[in-house]
């Protein structure tokens, strides 16, 4: 008997410890052996959509990818990674930037020119061809891979438009109809960003659509949407708040019901959807009202490769991934956003809101790199100011056209 009730403990031990054992084996298992690694600095590392998008790359190209956030303040960011590039620092392959960070980087040496295994001709042929040579290109060497795209459109406040009793805005003579409406004291038909950093956009928006050239300042179109946007605050049809304002709090106040219009970039549609009043009867985007000329801003943010990365092989991997069509799509259906690529935005199904007036912008607007030097920051400020001046009257039309010659 005791030997039988010995039997039965050592079986019951036995199977105990084979249990065990198939409880390690696949924890051990779920490290993961990729074929190289790399470090990623990107503006979305935190969030849990982007990690996701990295996450599915990482098993499709069989590539360990870091991700690391940089500073959000715009200035802070652009010094760190400055610094990162200036220095030779290696510990970062990959960095998203911007218009203005490319712009004074490409030309600095800091940056490594991509090939025809990342950027290949029918790649290329996906992008807007003036923004690509503008911003992306330096002496006939590209530098970047875009990947989000921003076009500055026209968003309306339904309520304020139908509460002014504004049925539409299609052109010149009904965007002034908005801006002449009698609203409620404290609410205008139009709300801008004018604070000496920002108010760049809104001077190269307006000059485009009034068929001027941004940097010719002697151009009819160019002194006509400057003549415009002065008369603008003189008329008191915008408020003269805006010109400590930038886009957070003339987001906010656009939101909050002051204004009935604004320019402002797309990628601005996750904040009105977060804030709950992105709808058909609140805030919109509508196609842009013709002045004279179909045209608007683009921007993007893009991918570029630092020229210290001991990882070059396998940074070009993820780059060719992002650039491509799969890559391209898998971000734009993680992230909700359009992607850089212009037929992508023309023919995939996206699930993103509008998408008729997106495609409608592509499609029938030329869409115009912002003009940027090789010192962005610097001159974009110094501009600005100047254009303080002018709309206060401390300056003359003549007088601001011909110090911001002196800018270019």
């Amino acid at each position: 008997m005791k030997k039988k009730l010995l039997g039965i403990l050592l079986g019951i031990s036995l199977l105990l410890t084979g249990c065990g054992k198939k409880e390690v084996q696949p924890q051990q298992k779920l490290k993961k052996e990729y074929q190289d690694e790399i470090t990623l600095l990107h503006i979305h590392a935190d969030k849990a959509e982007f990690r996701q998008f990295i996450k599915d790359a990482e098993e499709k190209l069989q590539i360990k990818i870091n991700l690391i956030l940089p500073p959000a303040n715009p200035y802070n960011r652009q010094a760190k990674i400055s610094t990162i590039l200036s220095s030779g620092d290696s510990s970062v392959d990959i960095i998203s930037v911007n218009d203005e960070m490319i712009s004074e980087f490409k030309h600095k040496g800091y940056l490594e020119p991509l090939g025809s295994n990342v950027m290949p001709e029918h790649v290329l042929n996906c992008y807007p061809q003036n923004y690509i040579r503008e911003i992306s290109m330096v002496d006939g060497q590209i530098y970047s891979v875009p990947f989000a795209m921003d076009m500055m459109v026209l968003w309306v406040n339904d309520e304020i438009l139908k509460s002014a009793g504004v049925e539409n805005v299609r052109n010149q003579k009904e965007f002034e109809q908005l801006l002449e409406a009698n609203y409620e004291p404290g609410v205008y038909g139009y709300g801008g960003s004018w604070e000496t950093t920002y108010v760049y956009n809104e001077i190269s928006q307006f000059i485009n659509m009034f068929g001027g050239s941004y940097g010719d300042w002697s151009d009819a179109g160019t002194r006509q949407a400057l003549q415009f946007l002065h008369d603008m605050i003189e008329n008191g049809e915008i408020p003269e708040d805006v010109l400590l304002d930038q886009y957070e709090q003339m987001e906010q106040k656009f939101i909050d019901g002051k204004y009935a219009a604004i320019f402002m970039y797309s990628g601005v549609m996750k904040t009105f959807a977060k804030a709950g009043v992105y709808n058909e009867d609140k805030i919109h985007v509508i196609p842009l009202p013709l002045f004279s000329v179909n045209a608007t801003n683009v921007a993007t943010w893009q991918y570029v490769l630092n020229k210290a990365s001991v990882h070059k092989e396998a940074a070009e991997k993820f780059l060719a991934y992002a650039a491509g069509k799969e890559g391209s799509i898998a971000y734009a259906k993680a992230m909700k956003h359009l992607p850089a690529r212009l037929d992508i935005i023309e023919n995939e199904d996206l699930d993103i809101p509008d998408m008729d007036v997106w495609r409608s912008y592509v499609k029938e607007l030329k869409l115009k790199a912002r003009p940027l030097s090789s010192r962005p920051m610097e001159d974009i400020e110094e501009m600005g100011t100047l254009f303080q001046k002018y709309v206060t009257d401390e300056i003359t039309l003549d007088e601001f056209c011909s110090r911001a010659q002196a800018i270019q």
